[in-house]
């Protein structure tokens, strides 16, 4: 029987290697989605206006390289602005520059000979004296330059499909700007949307791999110190490795892709592993201490565990597969890798375990062992009598918990989302460093549009409706805060009537001059294609920290000064009865990303609902007790609900790293309830009272529990030193939620049991 045993063991091992190195292969195919457009749902109105904006204008990739220059409107200062322009629009992926220089060139352009005057060396966008000069400075001061020109700005238009190059290139010509000109000009920062993006993922993905590898080695040393045994230490690291590539090449053949929310599955597969892994030491080394042999150690810890590690698998795979119900697609692919990964935790298990027990005993250090025994031993009674004491105030101790979930609630409510993306790094970051820059000197970094129709053939009235919509614009103003910056190709347009040659010339024909000195810029406010819809764009700025409800009564006020506007009898004469006059749209990176956690956010209750939901109906089906599901909840939605409302309480804002957090926070506490209700319906087997049971249930599991939570809240505490701060903020409310789940498993679920349980309950259970 014996040898049967162990050739069955072995070709549970053969077959668990087979599957991974089958696996590698595929696993090693997954790919990492960098964009922000998958972070919405696909017929969500404002990604369809921005992607709408993306495809006619070229793909709106802009950046920008500022700089500090005293002389700018000098000969020497649009010298070098020139140059810089020259080296960024030779970088493969740059599409074309707009600077001073190039502006300095279409003001030559324009008047290209001055009479009567002794300063025709002056660069000609610095004259003093010249109105178009004037106008063009002033059309473009805050976008490629400062109002009092000590500060510059090379504005980059990338191409759609530019390469991850791009970014890195153009970050070291910024780095590089003190010593390309000789220390003339100041640090030099690259901003922009994709410069945002492109470090908030590198920042995610480096967070990711440090949490996973830091979590496993912690959990590793907690495992060895806890256990005293190598062989669950080499089973810990086998299954966490084993589940995470069977889940992303299982990833990979669906269709599902990591994203700015998934790099942290390795940390969540190693919680789930840990947790069924150091039960099953414990129970196996309370069996070799009652004189059992390591066979039957092994047999028995097995038998006794396997169903309730199956149901504690389910459960986490059910609070992740919550996600599902998310409108994100990145949140719907984390939750259901996460639920691939657990399932294949317990299929881990199946595969690996009998065979690593099998192995040599490694136990080191007996005088150590000794201790072991008698802080475990003391940690079990510890746990047992805080436990009773619950249980003799079930009553008490249940109506307080409802009236802290209620509070907890309430604050959750009341949160507020974060709006801005920049706020999403730490202060004193390089990248907000650099956004400052642009907020002071520049008139704020949230850039966004205002996109109109327009007639195929441009005439004055219209360019006149335009810039008066602009007017109306700069007089939105929400508790004191205004646009910062509105222009147009209106107001290019407009200046340039103002040079006496051009002053009679239609509008098509000034703008279409212009077209031959800034194509790029031009076309970028401009569509060009016959085959679509002509639109005219209105980029605005505004400042990018401010409050959540000044950031979207903003948005919401400029969308309604433009909506008015193209009803009215004036905008509608502009165009002829045959041409479609489509409504405007308020759209750019600005508006999309103050949207984002407001969605993350509506998603949490749904996603929480649905985990609750889902987990009730497996412990009941685990249990076969409608009550004992019943009395499990609560236990579990209270650490999520406090946490939230601290963070709420606390800072106020609700970030992304907040968002997932009630529905994540499920699927790691479930455990300890799971092997509770098991060991509490064991003993009620046995004939114990249920108050007595339940007490010792929490006894039996505290030194588990205890064991993982510790190790976990050190390794997400890691997180708490990211640059990132959502990967921060997770780092620290998962923590925090583990501590209370461990807590709530240990007191709280023990008083609802008892009070949800009568003595003649029915003793059928599937743990």
């Amino acid at each position: 029987m014996a040898e049967k045993l162990v050739h069955y063991r072995i070709v549970l091992m053969v077959l668990g290697l087979l599957v991974f190195f089958g696996a590698w292969p595929i696993a090693s195919q997954l790919t990492f989605d960098r964009t922000i457009a998958t972070m919405f749902p696909s017929d969500d109105p404002t990604l369809l206006d921005y992607q709408s904006l993306q495809d006619a204008f070229g793909g709106n990739v802009v950046v920008m390289i500022v700089y500090h220059d005293d002389d700018l409107m000098s000969d020497a200062g649009l010298s070098r602005s020139k140059a810089l322009s020259a080296a960024i629009g030779e970088v493969e992926g740059v599409d074309g520059v707009l600077s001073p220089s190039v502006l300095n060139d279409l003001v030559a352009m324009m008047r290209p000979v001055r009479f009567f005057t002794d300063r025709s060396s002056e660069p000609a966008l610095a004259r003093r004296g010249d109105r178009v000069a004037r106008g063009i400075d002033l059309v473009f001061s805050g976008y490629t330059h400062s109002l009092d020109h000590d500060f510059a700005a090379v504005v980059a238009l990338l191409k759609p499909e530019h390469p991850p190059e791009t970014i890195e290139q153009l970050r070291e010509i910024a780095s590089g700007l003190r010593d390309r000109f000789d220390g003339k000009v100041g640090q030099g920062y690259l901003v922009g949307e994709p410069v945002l993006i492109n470090d908030a993922f590198d920042l995610v993905e480096r967070d990711g791999r440090r949490l996973a590898t830091i979590t496993l080695g912690l959990l590793s040393i907690v495992v060895l110190i806890s256990l005293l045994d190598f062989r669950f230490v080499l089973l810990t690291v086998g299954i966490v490795g084993w589940s995470v590539v069977v889940a992303e090449a299982i990833s990979v053949m669906v269709g599902i892709h990591r994203s700015l929310v998934s790099t942290i599955m390795t940390a969540i597969v190693t919680v789930v592993a840990v947790a069924a892994i150091l039960h099953l030491g414990v129970r196996y080394q309370n069996h070799r201490r009652t004189g059992l042999s390591k066979i039957e150690a092994c047999n028995r810890s097995l038998s006794t565990l396997i169903v309730p590690i199956f149901w504690t698998c389910m459960t986490d795979a059910a609070g992740f597969a919550a996600l599902g119900w998310s409108r994100i697609l990145p949140v719907r692919q984390f939750g259901a890798m996460i639920a691939i990964a657990s399932i294949a935790v317990f299929a881990a298990v199946l595969l690996f375990a009998a065979f690593v027990m099998m192995l040599p005993e490694l136990r080191i250090a007996e005088p150590l062992q000794r201790i072991q025994n008698r802080v475990t031993v003391r940690v079990s009674r510890g746990c047992t009598v805080l436990a009773r004491g619950f249980v003799s105030y079930r009553k008490t101790a249940t109506l307080a918990a409802i009236g802290l979930m209620m509070v907890s609630v309430y604050g959750t409510w009341q949160a507020r989302a974060e709006t801005s993306f920049l706020n999403n790094f730490r202060a004193d970051s390089p990248i907000v460093e650099a956004y400052n820059q642009v907020e002071t000197n520049l008139g704020g970094a949230g850039i966004w549009d205002v996109v109109l129709p327009a007639p195929r053939k441009l005439s004055n009235e219209y360019i006149r409706q335009v810039i008066e919509l602009e007017k109306k614009l700069r007089a939105v103003e929400v508790d004191g805060t205004k646009l910062t910056k509105v222009l147009s190709l209106a107001d290019a347009d407009y200046v340039a009537s103002l040079a006496p040659l051009l002053r009679f010339t239609p509008s098509a024909e000034r703008l279409s001059a212009m077209k031959e000195t800034i194509p790029v810029f031009f076309e970028a406010l401009l569509t060009t294609d016959p085959n679509l819809p002509r639109q005219m764009r209105i980029m605005l700025r505004s400042q990018e920290q401010l409050p959540a409800e000044v950031k979207s009564a903003l948005i919401a006020q400029v969308q309604m000064a433009a909506a008015e506007h193209v009803r009215s009898d004036e905008w509608k004469a502009v165009f002829g009865e045959s041409d479609r006059v489509d409504a405007p749209k308020v759209t750019g990176y600005y508006v999309i990303m103050s949207q984002l956690v407001g969605q993350l956010i509506g998603d949490q209750w749904r996603c929480l609902a649905a985990a609750g939901g889902l987990v009730w109906l497996l412990l009941w089906l685990a249990t076969g007790s409608l009550r004992l599901s019943i009395a499990a909840l609560l236990p579990n939605l209270l650490p999520a609900f406090i946490v939230l409302a601290a963070a709420g309480f606390l800072d106020g804002k609700i970030n992304m790293g907040a968002t997932m957090i009630a529905a994540v926070s499920i699927g790691l506490t479930i455990d300890g309830s799971v092997h509770l209700l098991a060991n509490y319906r064991r003993l009620r087997h046995r004939g114990h009272r249920v108050d007595l049971a339940v007490s010792h249930a929490a006894g039996n599991v505290g030194i588990p529990v205890i064991l993982a939570t510790i190790a976990l809240v050190v390794g997400f505490s890691i997180l708490s030193s990211s640059e990132f701060v959502p990967t921060a903020t997770f780092g620290i409310l998962i923590a925090a939620t583990l501590c209370i789940g461990t807590v709530v498993n240990l007191t709280l679920l023990p008083a609802c049991v008892a009070l949800m349980m009568r003595s003649d309950e029915t003793l059928s259970s599937r743990l």
